[in-house]
């Protein structure tokens, strides 16, 4: 057997590719082992390419297995015992990957007893690391907690947080109505972007001057004075990084920078009791952007193109392209491609409207979930009453 045969190497990343995928979904540790393999397979980074290239591909069950047939004895077993380890990784093999395996092994010509002699030393092999995997995590997590308590005394009495400065102004908003324009007339994805850029920011908040948070957010709306809001998610502003490494004397502050590089100061004007959502208020912004409409969800429909412009892994407006993928009960699914730094974010309809706003990537494929547009209201309605009650409060006493 040639291991160094690059046909025999294609074959055996596209069936452990398979393999991992055979349950619908692919581990982080399976993920880890799929870049090992390739680091272990490949000695050129046009190898490495080639490699990268098939993980984004759905590979046909059918057409893998019928490259495999014409391999020899030794290669079908390698073949074999690559995809096995692989999906070992994790530490289990579930019913959906066992069905693979069985398939594998007849077309590997690999007999039932030797193959159950496999996979029996491999469960032992998995169980002796879960018992060590175990033993390192009851110690990581000891040292975690008397780690956390010790910070918590240290700064329990000093924590700070952004505190609401709500200005309780009525804040104006616009629902879009719904646009059927001719297919001539349709918008490009540039002209998406450059009508709406402006009106996107990113979201970074400081202890003094060190950066404990960020986000996207979007210009929502203005009030009577021309302050403008912006959206984006409550964890973006409110989150442990925060708390933890302010002091009472340190001074905690917000700052949205615009496409064009320019930098305002924000408050935090109110956050959502109920939501993933908060508002921020912008002063001396109001001659550089303009509140973006509203498509709420009645308007939505799937399969509709749909965008995405955050600042994921810190690449500050950064625009993908996608779908609505499913409109959810509570969130809107899209596979325009969102990560951490996204958060906050608008999805931005065909016309330049804000359909969503971006809450959390999915772990295993490149869906990302957003809030509905409608919660906005919502969180404008609780930011209302919230406000009335206080008023209330105040009369009373």
């Amino acid at each position: 057997m040639n291991t160094s045969d690059h046909k025999l190497k294609l074959i055996v990343f596209k069936a452990c590719h398979v393999a991992v995928w055979s349950d619908s979904k692919m581990t982080s540790d399976e993920r880890r082992y799929l870049s090992h393999l390739t680091e272990l397979l490949c000695k050129t980074q046009a190898e490495r390419n080639i490699f990268r290239e098939i993980r984004l591909q759905e590979i046909n069950e059918g057409l893998l297995l019928s490259e495999i047939e014409p391999l020899s004895k030794d290669e079908k077993g390698y073949v074999f015992d690559t995809c096995l380890e692989t999906l070992a990784s994790d530490r289990r093999i579930n019913l959906q990957e066992l069905r693979f395996l069985v398939t594998l092994r007849k077309v590997c010509g690999i007999g039932y007893w030797s193959y159950q002699e496999k996979l029996a030393r491999t469960r032992q092999s998995i169980k002796a690391r879960i018992i060590l995997s175990s033993l390192i995590s009851s110690l990581v997590l000891v040292c975690l907690i008397l780690f956390s308590v010790t910070i918590y005394m240290k700064y329990r009495a000093d924590n700070i947080t952004l505190q609401e400065v709500c200005s309780g102004k009525e804040i104006s908003v616009s629902i879009r109505s719904t646009n059927n324009l001719p297919i001539s007339q349709m918008p490009t994805s540039q002209d998406v972007f450059d009508n709406v850029r402006d009106s996107i920011v990113s979201v970074h908040v400081f202890i003094n001057y060190h950066p404990v948070g960020s986000g996207s957010g979007s210009v929502i709306g203005t009030d009577e004075s021309g302050m403008l809001y912006i959206i984006t998610n409550r964890h973006v502003i409110h989150n442990s990084d925060i708390n933890m490494h302010g002091r009472k004397e340190d001074r905690a502050r917000v700052e949205v920078q615009q496409y064009s590089g320019a930098k305002f100061e924000a408050s935090l004007d109110f956050y959502s009791r109920q939501y993933d959502l908060a508002l921020l208020a912008v002063k001396g912004m109001k001659d550089y952007a303009k509140p973006l409409h509203i498509n709420l969800k009645s308007g939505l429909q799937v399969g509709q193109p749909i965008y995405a412009i955050g600042s994921p892994i810190g690449l500050d407006h950064s625009f993908t392209a996608g779908i609505i993928s499913a409109l959810r009960e509570t969130y809107l699914q899209t596979d325009a491609t969102v990560h951490s730094g996204s958060s906050g974010g608008p999805l931005i309809d065909r016309y330049g409207s804000l359909c969503a706003v971006v809450t959390k990537g999915h772990e295993t494929k490149d869906y990302g979930f957003a809030l509905y547009s409608d919660i906005i209201l919502e969180v404008l309605e609780e930011r209302r009453e919230l406000k009335m009650a206080a008023l209330s409060e105040s009369v009373e006493k």
